[in-house]
Protein backbone atom coordinates (compact mmCIF):
# COMPACT_ATOMS: atom_id res chain seq x y z
CA UNK A 1 0.00 0.00 0.00
CA UNK A 2 1.30 3.40 -0.96
CA UNK A 3 0.98 6.56 0.84
CA UNK A 4 1.31 9.62 -1.08
CA UNK A 5 1.57 12.58 1.77
CA UNK A 6 1.48 16.34 1.44
CA UNK A 7 2.60 18.07 4.13
CA UNK A 8 0.99 21.84 4.03
CA UNK A 9 -2.12 21.56 5.46
CA UNK A 10 -1.84 18.26 6.52
CA UNK A 11 1.04 17.77 8.97
CA UNK A 12 1.79 21.44 8.80
CA UNK A 13 -1.12 23.28 9.55
CA UNK A 14 -1.99 26.32 8.65
CA UNK A 15 -3.17 27.04 12.22
CA UNK A 16 0.94 26.84 12.97
CA UNK A 17 1.07 30.39 11.53
CA UNK A 18 -1.49 32.27 13.20
CA UNK A 19 1.44 33.65 15.48
CA UNK A 20 4.76 34.61 13.90
CA UNK A 21 7.18 31.40 13.18
CA UNK A 22 11.04 31.65 13.80
CA UNK A 23 13.00 30.27 10.86
CA UNK A 24 14.29 27.48 12.74
CA UNK A 25 10.51 26.47 13.41
CA UNK A 26 9.62 26.48 9.64
CA UNK A 27 10.38 23.02 9.28
CA UNK A 28 8.77 21.09 11.75
CA UNK A 29 5.35 19.23 11.64
CA UNK A 30 3.09 19.79 14.54
CA UNK A 31 3.62 17.05 16.68
CA UNK A 32 -0.39 16.58 17.41
CA UNK A 33 -0.64 15.85 13.37
CA UNK A 34 2.18 14.05 13.22
CA UNK A 35 0.90 11.36 15.92
CA UNK A 36 -2.33 11.35 14.88
CA UNK A 37 -1.27 10.46 11.25
CA UNK A 38 2.02 7.88 12.66
CA UNK A 39 -0.13 6.51 15.08
CA UNK A 40 -2.58 5.12 12.32
CA UNK A 41 1.04 3.82 10.33
CA UNK A 42 1.92 1.70 13.07
CA UNK A 43 -0.42 -0.78 12.35
CA UNK A 44 -0.29 -1.48 9.25
CA UNK A 45 3.82 -1.78 8.92
CA UNK A 46 4.03 -2.53 5.58
CA UNK A 47 2.60 0.89 3.89
CA UNK A 48 4.95 2.72 2.17
CA UNK A 49 5.21 6.54 1.96
CA UNK A 50 5.93 8.58 -0.91
CA UNK A 51 6.28 12.77 -0.78
CA UNK A 52 4.21 14.60 -3.02
CA UNK A 53 4.37 17.77 -1.15
CA UNK A 54 6.12 20.88 -2.55
CA UNK A 55 8.64 20.35 0.49
CA UNK A 56 10.12 17.85 -1.78
CA UNK A 57 11.42 20.69 -4.41
CA UNK A 58 12.50 22.68 -1.20
CA UNK A 59 14.38 20.09 0.94
CA UNK A 60 16.19 16.47 0.66
CA UNK A 61 13.82 13.30 1.26
CA UNK A 62 16.84 12.42 3.73
CA UNK A 63 15.61 15.83 5.36
CA UNK A 64 11.91 15.31 5.02
CA UNK A 65 11.79 11.50 6.72
CA UNK A 66 14.22 13.23 9.52
CA UNK A 67 11.25 14.76 10.55
CA UNK A 68 9.46 11.54 11.57
CA UNK A 69 9.91 8.78 14.44
CA UNK A 70 12.48 6.67 13.25
CA UNK A 71 10.28 3.55 12.76
CA UNK A 72 8.26 5.67 10.55
CA UNK A 73 11.50 7.50 8.99
CA UNK A 74 12.35 4.30 7.22
CA UNK A 75 8.96 3.97 5.24
CA UNK A 76 9.71 7.13 3.54
CA UNK A 77 10.82 6.01 0.26
CA UNK A 78 10.64 8.67 -2.59
CA UNK A 79 9.39 11.93 -3.86
CA UNK A 80 6.58 11.99 -6.48
CA UNK A 81 8.49 12.85 -9.85
CA UNK A 82 9.04 16.20 -11.48
CA UNK A 83 6.95 16.39 -14.48
CA UNK A 84 7.50 17.89 -17.40
CA UNK A 85 5.99 21.51 -18.34
CA UNK A 86 3.82 20.35 -20.92
CA UNK A 87 2.06 17.80 -18.77
CA UNK A 88 1.90 20.51 -16.25
CA UNK A 89 -0.10 23.12 -18.64
CA UNK A 90 -2.59 20.02 -19.73
CA UNK A 91 -3.36 18.70 -16.73
CA UNK A 92 -5.47 20.22 -13.66
CA UNK A 93 -4.94 16.91 -11.68
CA UNK A 94 -1.20 17.30 -11.14
CA UNK A 95 -0.70 15.37 -7.89
CA UNK A 96 -2.57 12.51 -9.23
CA UNK A 97 -0.17 12.97 -12.09
CA UNK A 98 2.43 12.75 -10.40
CA UNK A 99 1.30 9.55 -8.42
CA UNK A 100 0.26 7.95 -11.55
CA UNK A 101 4.14 8.81 -12.76
CA UNK A 102 5.68 7.30 -9.65
CA UNK A 103 3.58 4.20 -9.93
CA UNK A 104 4.59 3.74 -13.74
CA UNK A 105 8.43 4.52 -12.94
CA UNK A 106 8.50 1.95 -10.21
CA UNK A 107 6.73 -0.46 -12.45
CA UNK A 108 3.73 -1.13 -10.25
CA UNK A 109 1.11 -3.29 -11.36
CA UNK A 110 -2.59 -2.49 -10.22
CA UNK A 111 -1.23 -0.55 -6.83
CA UNK A 112 -2.99 0.34 -3.86
CA UNK A 113 -2.67 3.80 -2.54
CA UNK A 114 -4.43 6.49 -0.96
CA UNK A 115 -3.30 10.22 -1.11
CA UNK A 116 -3.47 12.39 2.13
CA UNK A 117 -3.62 16.40 1.09
CA UNK A 118 -5.68 19.15 2.10
CA UNK A 119 -6.54 20.26 -1.53
CA UNK A 120 -8.84 17.47 -3.45
CA UNK A 121 -9.00 19.56 -6.86
CA UNK A 122 -5.32 18.05 -7.10
CA UNK A 123 -7.04 14.61 -7.81
CA UNK A 124 -9.12 13.44 -10.60
CA UNK A 125 -12.67 13.00 -8.65
CA UNK A 126 -13.25 9.65 -7.41
CA UNK A 127 -9.29 9.20 -6.91
CA UNK A 128 -8.32 8.03 -3.26
CA UNK A 129 -8.06 10.99 -1.51
CA UNK A 130 -8.11 11.93 1.92
CA UNK A 131 -8.54 15.56 2.15
CA UNK A 132 -8.11 17.61 5.63
CA UNK A 133 -8.77 20.22 6.89
CA UNK A 134 -6.12 22.85 6.21
CA UNK A 135 -6.07 24.85 9.07
CA UNK A 136 -6.34 21.80 11.59
CA UNK A 137 -4.12 19.45 9.69
CA UNK A 138 -4.36 15.61 9.67
CA UNK A 139 -6.85 15.22 12.83
CA UNK A 140 -8.08 12.64 14.58
CA UNK A 141 -11.15 12.55 11.98
CA UNK A 142 -8.24 12.23 9.26
CA UNK A 143 -6.66 9.26 10.96
CA UNK A 144 -10.35 7.35 11.56
CA UNK A 145 -10.65 7.99 7.86
CA UNK A 146 -7.01 6.29 6.87
CA UNK A 147 -7.43 3.92 9.36
CA UNK A 148 -11.12 2.58 8.05
CA UNK A 149 -8.86 2.55 4.28
CA UNK A 150 -5.68 0.65 5.30
CA UNK A 151 -7.87 -1.99 7.40
CA UNK A 152 -10.15 -2.20 4.10
CA UNK A 153 -7.08 -2.67 1.91
CA UNK A 154 -5.37 -5.49 5.02
CA UNK A 155 -8.59 -7.28 4.75
CA UNK A 156 -8.75 -7.98 1.37
CA UNK A 157 -5.02 -9.19 1.50
CA UNK A 158 -6.40 -11.93 4.03
CA UNK A 159 -9.02 -12.91 2.13
CA UNK A 160 -7.42 -13.42 -0.85
CA UNK A 161 -5.12 -15.59 1.18
CA UNK A 162 -7.49 -17.81 2.45
CA UNK A 163 -9.43 -18.18 -0.32
CA UNK A 164 -7.33 -21.21 -1.57
CA UNK A 165 -7.18 -22.36 1.91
Amino acid sequence: MWIFLDIDGVLVPEKKFDQPVLPKDMIKFDPVCLNEFENVLRRYPTTKIVISSSWREMYSLGTISGLFSPDIAMRVIGVTPYLHPIVIEKNQYIRHQGVLEYLRQNNEKNPKWVAIDDIADFYEPGSPVIVTDAYHGFNQNSAQILDCYLASFSKKIIDNNTIGQ
